[in-house]
Order: C-alpha cells, then structure tokens, then sequence
C-alpha cells in the first residue's frame, strides 16, 4: 500500500513532469503520509543516472527533532535494477507512528557518497517488526567452532 503513493526521486521532478510510468513522483516538499503493511514499510525510489551496479542505496529514517537514526535498510543496485532504475527498500525494524526525516543516499564504491535526497514522512500506524522464524543455535555453534578450527589450521600451515 505505502509503495502506491509514490516514488522517491534523487532528482527533483518538474511538476508537469511528475507521472513516470505507473508512478508519480513525490516531490521534496510534499509531506506523504505512509502506512504500512504486514510486511513492512515499502518504498519505491527512482535511482539516479550516476547509479552503477554494486553501488548501495541507504534509506535512513530519523524522527523529526532528534539526532539519532530510528532505522537503516541497505540495498545494493544489481544488474535488474540497474537497468530499470527503479529499487523496492522495504524498512521492517519497528518505528513508531510519528513524522520522519527520510535521507537516501546513493553511496559508490569506497563508500563515496555520490547522491543524496531528503523527505519528510509521516508514518500513519506504527510498524511493527514482522516475526522470524526461531534460528537453532546449535548448528550456529558448530559452524562457529569449525570456522575458528580452519583460522587456527591455517595460522599453522602458514608458518611451514
């Protein structure tokens, strides 16, 4: 549902050139009201033409008024995405229902930061973080001690 409303832009869109494809552009100074779904929070972002593959896009949120970020997704651009230029981010850490501060940024290779965009959201229902399945910490064990048994035998053989 939230993803329908709109897509985010790194470029700022001329008003009568707001409607790309089945999307319209959300301005910068338009304030969407989003809402998520059981899967979380969905949005749509229009990446720029200096975007490569292997560049990441961040999405950080930030409630208005404080410093620290309340959420950060990460998706890096692939090939499909690249091509259409178009990213789905879903946010799925809890966020309570206030208005945010929205920066995406488009970040290259060494972590340079190429682009970079800012919106201001109102989330209108909370989001809460969808349940995951319970991990076996066991087999995490395991793979644990067989990684730090391979590091030991290869600081070994090294020295040979």
């Amino acid at each position: 549902m939230s993803s329908n409303l709109g897509i985010f832009s790194f470029n700022a869109a001329q008003i009568e050139s707001s409607i790309r494809g089945k999307y319209r552009s959300v301005q910068p100074y338009e304030k969407p009201v989003l809402r998520p779904d059981d899967n979380g929070l969905s949005l749509t972002i229009e990446l720029p033409k200096d975007a490569r593959i292997g560049d990441k896009v961040e999405v950080i949120l930030t409630k208005l008024g404080e410093r620290v970020a309340k959420s950060e997704s990460v998706l890096t651009v692939d090939a499909d995405t690249y091509l259409t230029k178009i990213v789905e981010v879903k946010i799925q850490q809890p966020l309570e229902a206030d208005r945010y501060a929205m920066q995406i940024n488009l970040v290259g290779l060494h972590d340079y930061l190429k682009n970079t965009a800012e919106f201001t959201i109102t989330l209108a229902e909370a989001l809460i973080a969808p349940s995951h399945p319970e991990i076996d910490v066991n087999g995490d064990e395991v793979n644990g001690a067989k990684r730090l048994f391979n590091a030991a035998m290869s600081a070994v053989l090294s020295v040979f």
